[in-house]
């Protein structure tokens, strides 16, 4: 009975600690490509498993959930003004939720400010209708230059969202994510964001 009981423990001992060790790995980075802008000179790593282009027609007559890995993400960036990368991630639940990181630059004279313009000033002129929560500084910075990250709330229509504006070479630049708070779509747009740099 001791035997039968000595091995018991054994065993769960070993189990516990394979579980333990799978657990504290670090999960392994997802592989990135990168994408480059050569209109306005910025470069991005997004994953590798998105597909580039527009999102296959085909992949949308199912709903997400059904839906091949190439059909649940993609970059679409064959309009350089607008890059925008859409995905489907799934969580623990398996439940799959939408992300999406828009970069634009527009051309519309509020989107082209005149040089040497504060960043603030501009947007609260331009886009008071859009925006009531301006800070009063800029409080993040996208590959060193100081921008201005402003939260928008969820309506019963509608996702929350966060926009990021910046001024570089006199164009006005904003970033959209969709949903920030999700902890998924942070990780997603945090490793987008700290890849998001101009070249030289």
């Amino acid at each position: 009975m001791k035997t039968r009981l000595s091995i018991l423990i054994a065993v769960l001992g070993i189990a516990v600690a394979i579980a333990t060790f799978w657990v504290l790995q670090p999960k392994a980075a997802p592989e990135l490509v990168e994408y480059r802008n050569e209109e306005f000179g910025y470069s991005i790593q997004y994953p590798a498993t998105c597909t580039f282009g527009r999102m296959p027609g085909a992949c949308k007559q199912n709903p997400p959930e059904e839906r091949p890995q190439e059909c649940r993400c993609f970059l679409n960036a064959e309009d350089p003004n607008r890059v925008f990368l859409q995905t489907f991630q799934e969580g623990k639940d398996h439940n799959l939720t939408l992300s999406s990181i828009t970069i634009a630059h527009y051309q519309t004279s509020q989107f082209n400010p005149p040089a040497d313009v504060e960043l603030v000033s501009w947007i609260k002129s331009n886009f008071s209708e859009l925006y009531t929560n301006v800070p009063e500084k800029p409080n993040i910075k996208v590959d060193g230059l100081p921008a201005v990250s402003i939260n928008v709330p969820s309506s019963p229509s509608a996702y929350s969202f966060q926009d990021i504006l910046f001024i570089k070479d006199k164009k006005l630049f904003c970033i959209t994510l969709l949903n920030p708070t999700n902890k998924g779509n942070q990780e997603l747009y945090d490793q987008i964001l700290s890849s998001f740099s101009w070249q030289e």
